[in-house]
């Protein structure tokens, strides 16, 4: 060893790691069925007529976005407020998604299996 390799006479401190138990959010509360059911609809009828309302507005959305940045291209609108709209519109779209999700894991649960697109 040369007089400048001190670092490799050094002996590394071992260091122990504690890990914490992760805090629940609300998400996992919502996803192990602690969720209020009282307001939400149970009847499997409801149900498939909400979940095809939130298709059919998914849909939509993605036709207003096309539509929103045909705009764009053409000049209609500045790009200001062409970033507002499209915010808007995936902030819905986000929206209705989790909707989506929320309705197919209720049908799913309750035995419907019409739901599996």
């Amino acid at each position: 060893m040369g007089l400048f390799d001190g670092w490799r006479r050094k002996q590394k401190k071992k260091t122990t790691v504690q890990l914490k138990e992760p805090a629940k959010l609300k998400t996992d509360e919502v996803s192990s069925g602690e969720e209020d059911n009282a307001t939400e609809p149970q009847d499997v009828a409801t149900l498939v007529a909400e979940y095809e309302r939130l298709v059919q507005r998914r849909e939509e959305l993605q036709v207003e976005r096309r539509e929103l940045t045909a705009t764009l291209d053409r000049g209609e609108i500045d790009p200001v407020e062409f970033r507002k709209e499209l915010m808007d519109r995936i902030q819905e779209a986000a929206t209705v998604s989790e909707n989506l999700r929320t309705t197919a894991r209720k049908l799913t649960s309750l035995g419907y299996r019409g739901v599996l697109h």
